[in-house]
Formats: structure tokens, C-alpha cells, sequence
């Protein structure tokens, strides 16, 4: 069965449907809707759907997330020497990605887990990839464009292969490093046209993902329904991602603060209506985030409840006198009514003393 990326990426109004596609996921409204749907160019070759082929081998989070980063890796790795990435490995690895996503929120947790270490750009792309299709299933995205969605949040930063690694050194960028900095959209969207037909359209996609809707983004200032929908979600997950990891000019924000930074610039940069949508599938106190507990243990966020977004799944990564838990220990606050949590914004460091 072939899958056509241009019924994938058709347009922009199609990234939000009105159909529940995650499990966990609450039925998208109407405010879900958004402006008139924005025509793509046409011609799209099609990519092999892998779904009818064979049953797929059970895997856990941790290997479906440990493929992707592989297949980001080779992706980056093609850009580098020039070669054509494998169109239907890079599907079927998102396919992976967007059914776990459907059973659970394992996936996502898996990804968070690693927010204190600061990741390489294959991993950023995995990460943006995983996190950007779950804001698609929280709006009613359907598989197509759900895997629309994968591909763009995959591979958006191709384009910072191009950057001297000196401008990326720097802790603080001169005028020339941000000029650099702010082409790399363009850069991915010509290594996207240098893979091929297949990826080419997505290239006109990806260049957005830095535009702001207030016009403030670059590389062209974009603003509002300007900004095709895919990079405005790609947008948002790249964003909230980036800030909660390590930069070589700062320390990674704690999660906790960096959605609460995310819901400042609603309104601004990023629409009202994907800012919920996040907020929903993170939570009060959102996935990955460092908690505090009030008999002193600290524990990571690996599960939420819908029920009681304030008795999430704790995984407790010290005790109460700050010894590592070897290994960690897994708790329900919502099966434990005399355990709460009295500080959502522990600093990652604590875990290194």
C-alpha cells in the first residue's frame, strides 16, 4: 500500500481533525479547528506504508525510542555525506513511535527522562519528533498526519550540520553567530531538496518552524496564518524541549518552569490552542519533571493522571537523605494518600551531588 506524503502534509488546516486518536487523549473541541487550509504545492512522491506488511515484534519505550534516535542518526548522517535517507525506515520508526504514543504515555516519559543531559541534534530530532506527534494526537491528527507531523519535528534542524561548531561553542553569540544561527531553516530546507522529491516538500514546511506568530521568528518573520500549522506544533515542541535541556550557554530550565515560560508566550509566539494541548498531555506537574515529596524523597514525573493532575506517577530517584535509589522505585501518589508533592521544581543538579 503506498502512502502518499502529499496526502500526509496536504495542508496545514489538516494537522487538527476532531477525531481522539491517543488513548489517554481528551476529545478535541472545536476550538481545535483552525484557519482555512493552506494548499501545498503538488506532485508529493509516495513513501511505502509499512503497517500491512507484518505483524510488528512487541518492543518496550525504551527500544521503540532507542530506533528512532538510530534512524535520526543515519538521517544526519546522509545529510553529511550527501546521501538519500531510507524514506521507509524513517516511517516505519515513526509509525512505531505514533502507536505507542496511542497506547500510553510510556513513550513520551521514556524521552523526558533524559532532560538533564544535554542532547545531540539527532537526538533533538527524535526528541521534537516523538513530543510533536503527541500534540498532533492530543488535537485529533489521523495517521497521515500524525506522521506528517514525526517527519517535520525529525528533521527541522538538519540545517544545523552547517553551523560552525565554533558559533555553537560560543556562550555568547556574537552578530555574525546569530546571522549563522538564524539560516540554518533555510540550510535544512536545501538539504531536504538535495535528498530528493520525497523530502523536498517537507523542506517548505520545516523553514517555518522558527517563525513566531507575533513575527518575531526568523529566518523571514512570518506571523500568524503565515506559519503553517505543522511548524507551528513543531514549533512548540521544539521550543519546550529546548528549553528544559542543557545549552553550553546556560543550564536546562526545570521542567516544570519551562511549560510555565511556555504558557507565558501563548497569545504571542505560539497559539492559545497548542499551548493547551500541551498543558494537557503533560500535566500540573509535567512528565520529566524533578519533584520534591513531603517526606523528603525526590523523585522524577513518569506518568500523569487526568483524574488527579496532581497525583502523578512518581519514579523516587533518592531518599529522603538525598542517597541514590538503586534501583529507583516506582510510586502511585494516587494509591498512596499520605505522600504529596511539596516542590514541582527541583534543579536537575541535585541528582549529581
Amino acid at each position: 500500500m503506498a502512502l502518499r506524503m502529499s496526502s500526509m502534509l496536504r495542508t496545514a488546516g489538516d494537522v487538527r481533525g476532531t477525531r481522539p486518536t491517543a488513548q489517554q487523549a481528551t476529545t478535541p473541541s472545536k476550538e481545535a479547528k483552525l484557519h482555512k487550509e493552506e494548499p501545498l504545492p503538488e506532485g508529493l512522491p509516495a513513501l511505502e506504508e509499512t503497517a500491512d506488511v507484518a505483524a510488528p515484534v512487541p518492543r518496550s519505550d525504551a527500544e521503540i525510542y532507542k530506533r528512532l534516535i538510530g534512524v535520526a542518526e543515519q538521517v544526519f548522517a546522509a545529510a553529511c555525506s550527501g546521501e538519500t535517507p531510507d524514506e521507509n525506515a524513517i516511517v516505519r520508526a515513526l509509525r512505531a513511535c505514533m502507536n505507542k504514543l496511542r497506547e500510553g504515555e510510556g513513550l513520551l516519559a521514556e524521552t523526558m527522562r533524559r532532560v538533564g543531559a544535554a542532547p545531540g541534534l539527532p537526538q533533538r530530532g527524535a526528541d521534537s519528533a516523538i513530543l510533536s506527534m503527541r500534540l498532533g494526537l492530543e488535537l485529533g491528527a489521523d495517521d497521515k498526519r500524525c506522521l506528517a507531523v514525526g517527519l517535520c519535528g525529525l528533521m527541522h534542524d538538519l540545517g544545523m550540520l552547517k553551523v560552525p561548531k565554533e558559533v555553537l561553542q560560543e556562550e555568547s553569540l556574537s552578530a555574525e553567530g546569530f546571522a549563522l544561527l538564524g539560516r540554518h531553516p533555510v540550510e535544512t530546507q536545501r538539504i531536504l531538496e538535495d535528498f530528493g522529491p520525497a523530502f523536498a516538500r517537507l523542506g517548505k514546511i520545516v523553514v517555518q518552524v522558527h517563525e513566531r506568530r507575533d513575527g518575531s521568528g526568523y529566518p523571514q518573520g512570518l506571523n500568524r496564518d503565515e506559519i503553517h500549522e505543522i511548524a507551528q506544533l513543531v514549533g512548540l515542541a521544539d521550543t519546550y524541549l529546548a528549553m528544559a535541556h542543557p545549552r553550553i550557554d546556560r543550564p536546562g530550565v526545570v521542567v516544570y518552569n519551562a511549560l510555565k515560560n511556555v504558557i507565558d508566550m501563548r497569545r504571542t509566539l505560539f497559539d492559545i490552542k497548542l499551548v493547551k494541548a500541551l498543558i494537557n498531555i503533560v500535566s500540573i506537574f509535567p512528565l520529566g519533571s524533578l519533584v520534591k515529596l513531603n517526606n523528603n524523597e525526590i523523585g522524577r514525573v513518569i506518568g500523569t493522571s487526568r483524574l488527579h493532575p496532581t497525583r502523578p506517577k512518581v519514579e523516587v530517584l533518592l531518599d529522603s537523605r538525598g542517597h541514590p535509589l538503586k534501583p529507583p522505585r516506582q510510586m502511585v501518589l494516587e494509591e498512596e494518600p499520605m505522600v504529596y508533592i511539596v516542590n514541582p521544581a527541583i534543579e536537575e543538579d541535585v541528582l549529581k551531588k
